[in-house]
């Protein structure tokens, strides 16, 4: 496993794999079937990098968990996030309300 980047480091590896992805794409510029291709192999990375690391990371706490909903919506870039998935996090935001009103 590597060990965490600094966020500066992590937009370069981002920025590098998106001009990356880009490059590839213009090589089949006009072969709908192999841009097809690349944007099936990205949605499944999505999905992969969504369930086995974003989803597992999500905070347990109400107020952890509203910050990174609040960060989503004020930084933009809000991720494809399936129905089914949204579901998953709003019971965790009420599992998370519910243990914390019975706490008190």
């Amino acid at each position: 496993m590597v060990a965490p980047e600094s966020a500066e480091n992590l937009s370069e590896q981002l920025d590098r794999i998106h001009r990356e992805l880009l490059a590839i794409a213009s090589q089949y510029e006009g072969n709908g079937e192999r841009l097809l291709e690349i944007l099936r192999q990205l949605e499944l990375t999505h999905r992969q990098i969504s369930e086995e690391y974003f989803y597992p990371s999500l905070p347990e706490r109400r107020r952890d968990l509203y910050n990174i909903l609040r960060d989503m919506e004020t930084e933009g870039g809000w991720p494809y996030i399936a129905r089914p998935k949204l579901k998953f996090i709003l019971e965790k935001l009420l599992a998370a309300e519910t243990e914390n009103s019975t706490a008190e």
